[in-house]
């Protein structure tokens, strides 16, 4: 088990203690006051807490920091990153999965994916790289290569079975539709809202305003969770 703390513009990173934790909680606290997003009486009143010695459990801590929008969350954790891999992978397969029943449902539907082409996809991105290397840096190289391999074979396969149906380029929310479908690399956390729904994020998430059909997140990002049940 490891705790996430993160807020709706960065991700702080992973902890494995409660210790840890206040310790980096402080540290967003104080980053947070030099910009002015937290006032002077907030600020001190939670910095006494975080450096009192007061054992602080996790529900006290988490009610704490939500006082100013940071957020805990707790997930399981494999030191081998490979079992997140896997569930990611059959996310993916799953997420694949639906788009060719919609296209082979209706002929009129596109797929757009970012990038140049199924090789050069960017479904990637360096945040979500350096969220994996900090799941797993031991093992880090071998996720990536994995996941990009796994993620260049379904959009090929794609190609194959529609032809001048699979496009790429920039993905937005202007561009979704029910008969253009805008893939782009997700997080637990914002790749199926309700529809009208914001979603949440930075990079790919920030060029959507809200869920609306056509907008089709599928889940890369490790950091929020990996496990769909």
């Amino acid at each position: 088990m490891v705790f996430v703390l993160f807020d709706k513009h960065k991700m702080y990173g992973l902890f494995k203690t409660v210790d840890l934790l206040k310790e980096n909680c402080f540290i967003a606290l104080f980053e947070k006051y030099e910009k002015k997003y937290v006032s002077k009486d907030t600020y001190f009143y939670l910095k006494e807490r975080l450096l009192s010695g007061e054992e602080l459990d996790i529900d006290i801590l988490t009610q704490l920091m939500k006082t100013i929008s940071l957020h805990i969350i707790n997930q399981n954790y494999q030191e081998d990153g490979f079992y997140a891999l896997q569930c990611i992978l059959s996310h993916i397969n799953d997420r694949f999965s639906e788009l060719i029943e919609k296209m082979t449902y209706n002929s009129s539907i596109r797929v757009k994916f970012p990038g140049k082409n199924a090789e050069e996809n960017k479904m990637i991105t360096l945040r979500i790289e350096e969220n994996w290397r900090m799941l797993d840096s031991d093992n880090f190289r071998k996720i990536i290569y994995g996941l990009k391999t796994f993620l260049t074979q379904r959009i090929q396969k794609l190609e194959i079975d529609f032809p001048e149906r699979v496009i790429f380029g920039q993905v937005d929310s202007d561009q979704a539709s029910p008969l253009d479908y805008q893939v782009w690399p997700a997080d637990k956390g914002n790749w199926n809202l309700p529809e009208g729904f914001p979603i949440p994020g930075e990079e790919y998430a920030a060029c959507f305003d809200s869920q609306k059909e056509g907008v089709f997140g599928i889940v890369i990002d490790p950091m929020f969770g990996y496990e769909f049940n």
